[in-house]
């Protein structure tokens, strides 16, 4: 009888997954709530919880209630839809067991100060563990030098609003860049200048060129595993940008995203070659981890460090305690570096995959960036191939991809655009099997 009112519970429960009323990371009905509704005891219901806890369905948080873990896909969801388009971790790598036990153990430890308001610039212990493991990173600076925010998108917004908050100035972006980042500073009024980023780096003369000028406060840049392209910047290049900074009083914006996924060969960010503190370092736990654990880091120059942080006390008091503590545990059990090690080794083995099938099918007239490491694919099309175009045409072929025109700022593409468009790929959240419709991505170009 106890079994049949638990398993009453459980396929209540899974139903109301499987129909979306309840996502990932959301709170289950208390056992009072569905004692009423279900008509069965709150101590039944709380073995049924526990049971689906077992099974790494939901996990619990003491005197907080159970919360959905991992989701079936709701029915609405287009079926063999393949998705090149979405900036997510592959659903397979993402740790969900591991991590419900580091939110138990971090709620445990931390029980005492859990719940109450944490400091503005995050849990003092997570900043520590971030310290040393930045410093294998070639990042160095206190704990007091971190802030924890909400991803790495948080971080940037609250830079910007720091530095151009009524003030004049430019902030000077890559062509192409990140997407978000230009509709961040088109919202925050903020003009924006263009430096077209290629394969072998900047045109230094004309960046300091636009620096002499004296109208630029900013630079936005992602070294490594360029979104949208994929490319490296070399050492000497960042070392470049760091001297040029300095010598025309500009900020640096360096967004290291992806950093875990770093090649195996010593690469160090600008921040290293940065001598005169002119550089804010920005980091993110989210596209490697899990992105609904929003978790980034800031490290920044002494008067931007003042500024931001009091930004971030107006706007949010502080970041969630609870996951910065699971984050903590979860790093310093050795647990995250082998997470990223198996997450790395996947898109490897994706990238791979990926270029043998370019390499055996590529047309002439298609150019196409693979990287090593990363989760970008950078697709530069036949002249006679628009962007958009192509990508409702694959979209009514169930397959989702970026088109390149929105990773460039209006201005800079009216005074530069070239005959050629592009395409984005992401392979991080494409299953490995799935790769095999790059093939239907180049032929529904036409041109095999």
């Amino acid at each position: 009888m106890l079994n049949n009112k638990m398993s009453k519970v459980r396929e209540y429960i899974l139903d109301e997954i499987k129909k979306g009323r309840i996502k990932k990371g959301q709170r289950l009905p208390s056992c009072r709530e569905l004692s009423r509704k279900l008509s069965i005891n709150k101590i039944t219901i709380n073995k049924a919880y526990k049971q689906l806890e077992s099974q790494y369905r939901v996990y619990s948080i003491p005197r907080g209630g159970f919360y959905l873990v991992e989701t079936e896909e709701a029915p609405s969801s287009k079926a063999g839809l393949v998705d090149f388009k979405s900036v997510v971790p592959d659903e397979k790598l993402i740790p969900y067991r591991e991590f419900t036990h580091a939110i138990n153990r971090a709620v445990d430890t931390y029980k005492n100060n859990l719940f109450g308001y944490e400091r503005a610039d995050g849990l003092q212990s997570l900043r520590a563990t971030l310290k040393g493991e930045f410093e294998g990173d070639g990042i160095y600076t206190s704990a007091d030098g971190i802030i924890i925010t909400h991803g790495a998108q948080q971080a940037i917004a609250l830079v910007l609003q720091s530095v151009f908050l009524n003030t004049k100035g430019k902030l000077l972006v890559e062509a192409p860049t990140y997407n978000l980042v230009l509709a961040m500073a088109s919202k925050l009024g903020i003009e924006i200048v263009g430096i077209e980023r290629s394969i072998a780096g900047y045109d230094f003369m004309e960046m300091e060129r636009v620096f002499k000028l004296g109208e630029v406060k900013a630079f936005y840049t992602i070294p490594r595993h360029h979104n949208p392209t994929g490319y490296l910047l070399s050492e000497v290049d960042k070392r470049k940008v760091a001297e040029l900074a300095n010598k025309y009083n500009v900020l640096v914006i360096e967004d290291d995203y992806l950093a875990d996924l770093g090649s195996r060969k010593k690469a160090l960010p600008i921040h290293y070659y940065d001598i005169n503190n002119r550089t804010a370092y920005i980091r993110s736990f989210s596209k490697t981890f899990m992105p609904g654990i929003r978790l980034g880091a800031a490290i920044l120059p002494d008067y931007l460090h003042k500024k931001v942080l009091a930004l971030k006390h107006i706007s949010d008091l502080n970041t969630s305690s609870i996951p910065q503590a699971a984050l903590d545990i979860f790093i310093k059990s050795g647990m995250y570096k082998k997470h990223v090690n198996r997450v790395r080794k996947s898109y490897e083995d994706k990238l791979k995959k990926a270029a043998e099938i370019f390499k055996a099918l590529c047309p002439e007239g298609l150019y196409y960036h693979i990287p090593d490491y990363g989760i970008f694919i950078w697709l530069q099309l036949p002249k006679d191939i628009k962007d958009i175009a192509l990508q409702k045409k694959l979209a009514d072929m169930g397959i989702k991809v970026s088109n390149g025109s929105e990773f460039f700022s209006g201005g800079w593409l009216e005074k530069n655009k070239t005959q050629n468009d592009y395409i984005r790929l992401c392979i991080s959240g494409v299953d490995y099997d799935n790769l095999d419709s790059l093939a239907t991505i180049i032929k529904a170009m036409n041109i095999n």
